[in-house]
């Protein structure tokens, strides 16, 4: 407690007892050895009751004896706010008179208009005066005290409120920004912020006494255990804050086990509270706000892909609020009488803590995750318009060269058909003749595969330009084999199974694409010359197309690169074929919306062809 005269005209001794019960009367308390000390009386933490003994003595002013008045009115100014309960005693007409003060009583504010409390106190002019003041609270017991005229209390007052006053207005101005930020930007980062700095306020108001001048109808009692629960929200909100700032950045799994951990015993300080043990819940809160300050410190030390200077700046953060955390709690716990002396943090509830900090290094992680997010928006707009270039080229090049292809295909089919009619005339002239007859032949197999190989690569250039949307038709599936199995004159060879009344409804080019490279693909390599085909309705919505034939073990195709343009199996390298096949199928069944699947057993190989109506 610290007890300064307002004129050097009062000589002031203090001492102080603590006892653990709180039982002691005021006959049985002026039998107690009491312990001198001068300035602040910081206990910290403890149980019971600490009494403190005031002897004032008031002489009279030198060459004003005579003027000097018979009894000396004096105030004693004590806080702050959050003490639970003071009792102050001292003897008026030798009569010992009580008053009462404390965050558990209704506070007057015509004798005190700031946060602390106010004891009249007479002294007669050149006799000691010895008045005691008890100090029982679940809080703290970090007491400050003034004694002052009645003339100096309001100047006294005003300074302190204009001192709480820019305290609020700095708390409540972060808190409208937070609001501000959080409306343009939706960052779980501010959402906890925003929680954070309104226990902020609260705390500011409840600590000054505003919030019990503002809510009377509410008891006093009931306004200090709403105090209690704030100092716990904070610091819940703390630990939250802590972790949002380093979550992104990959963290050690330790730091996110002790995160929860501290949470879980901030819920069991909030037990604590209503099970009315003020006093274990506020002492666990200050050691977690301790511990607190360690973890981040950890949490910032093992994230990864930490942006450099915002390490820096949490780093320097968390270490300050650790050291001011550990000299509080030294001097909170009694470990040390070092500090006693000195304004240390040694409530969550000091009105000094506005946020305004906490608040400043959250706007600018904040502005800096923008900042970063719109450089990469742009970096990823300026790859989308590169990518949109590069197609649109490519766009180019791939008409330049379907155009090519067509002029091609055009170009070759003329020659070819030239070649054709002398062939036949060829054919014509050799008959009988058997070795001519026989080049001719060969001449001829080998103008057809070349106009095989044209068309294959005419109908791939065609696939990709055509739209199927509009030209689908209804075709019976009977009348569809029966055309492709004209080409084929060993009609035993395929078992067909036609669902009576099954159709396609398909674009009529592509299907019969599709179907005529299965069945051809089929009587290709088929091992044993057996073809089944299967025709039906899977579902209103949809045909199935199936076909199957027997393949050597040796010779199944890769499934992955089955439909890949221009593959062929190694075993059949020799065979007629560009390996263009399935890919026209499997590129005409895209753009008709129809899906193609292949399946295996040891020795057979089936396509299903699904078409949609």
């Amino acid at each position: 407690m610290s007890v300064l005269a307002a004129e050097t005209r009062f000589r002031l001794d203090t001492a102080f007892h603590h006892e653990e019960s709180s039982t002691l009367t005021l006959e049985a308390a002026q039998l107690l050895d009491f312990k001198p000390y001068q300035g602040d009386l910081r206990r910290g933490f403890v149980k019971g009751e600490t009494w403190i003994r005031l002897q004032i003595q008031a002489s009279a002013s030198a060459g004003d004896a005579a003027l000097t008045p018979p009894m000396a009115h004096l105030v004693l100014r004590v806080g702050p706010y959050y003490l639970d309960q003071l009792t102050f005693y001292a003897t008026q007409n030798g009569q010992w008179v009580v008053q009462q003060g404390g965050d558990r009583f209704a506070k007057t504010r015509e004798k005190c208009p700031d946060d602390l409390y106010c004891f009249s106190v007479d002294v007669p002019t050149g006799k000691p005066l010895t008045a005691y003041l008890k100090i029982q609270t679940d809080t703290v017991r970090a007491v400050q005290a003034t004694l002052v005229s009645p003339d100096e209390v309001m100047p006294d007052a005003i300074g302190r409120i204009q001192q709480m006053t820019a305290s609020l207005t700095l708390g409540v101005a972060v808190l409208v920004l937070s609001l501000a930020f959080l409306f343009l930007e939706r960052s779980v980062v501010l959402h906890v912020f925003c929680g954070f700095q309104a226990s902020v306020v609260f705390l500011i108001v409840a600590n000054t006494g505003l919030l019990a001048q503002w809510l009377p109808m509410l008891a006093a009692e009931t306004v200090n255990h709403m105090t209690n629960l704030g100092q716990v929200i904070r610091v819940a909100f703390t630990i939250l804050l802590g972790w949002v700032t380093l979550r992104a950045c990959s963290p050690a799994p330790f730091y996110l086990r002790a995160v929860v951990a501290m949470l879980m015993v901030c819920g069991a300080n909030l037990v604590c509270l209503m099970a009315g043990r003020a006093d274990w819940a506020l002492k666990l809160n200050f050691g977690v706000m301790w511990v607190n300050s360690m973890v981040q410190l950890w949490g910032v030390f093992s994230s990864q892909n930490f942006p450099p200077k915002l390490r820096m700046i949490l780093l320097t953060g968390w270490s300050i609020f650790f050291i001011f955390t550990t000299l509080g709690l030294f001097a909170s716990f009694g470990f040390s009488d070092v500090f006693e002396q000195i304004d240390l943090l040694q409530s969550v509830g000091d009105w000094r803590l506005n946020g305004v900090p906490i608040g400043l290094v959250i706007f600018w992680i904040v502005a800096t995750e923008k900042s970063n997010r719109k450089v990469e928006e742009l970096k990823q707009l300026q790859g989308f318009q590169m990518e949109a270039a590069q197609s649109k080229a490519n766009q180019e090049k791939l008409k330049e060269r379907r155009e090519l292809i067509d002029m091609l295909t055009h170009e070759l089919k003329t020659p070819l058909s030239t070649i054709k009619f002398a062939l036949a005339s060829l054919k014509m002239a050799a008959k009988g003749q058997g070795d001519s007859i026989e080049r001719v032949q060969r001449i001829d197999a080998s103008v057809n595969r070349m106009d095989a190989m044209i068309e294959h690569v005419a109908l791939s250039n065609k696939i990709e330009r055509h739209d199927v949307r509009d030209s689908a038709e209804k075709i019976s599936a009977q009348e569809l084999m029966n055309v492709v199995m004209q080409e084929y004159q060993d009609a035993d060879r395929f078992e067909l199974r036609i669902q009576e009344g099954a159709f396609f409804r398909a674009d009529p080019h592509f299907l019969a694409l599709i179907v005529e490279n299965l069945v051809s693909n089929a009587v290709k390599y088929s091992t044993d010359g057996k073809i089944q085909i299967t025709i039906g309705h899977e579902t209103p919505g949809m045909t199935c197309f199936s076909i199957s034939n027997r393949v050597a073990k040796e010779s199944l195709p890769d499934e992955n690169r089955l439909f890949e343009r221009y593959y062929r199996h190694p075993n059949f390298q020799n065979h007629p074929g560009m390996g263009i096949g399935l890919s026209l199928v499997h590129s005409a069944a895209e753009k008709m919306g129809a899906t193609v699947s292949y399946l295996h057993t040891d020795q057979e190989v089936v396509f299903e062809v699904r078409i949609p109506h």
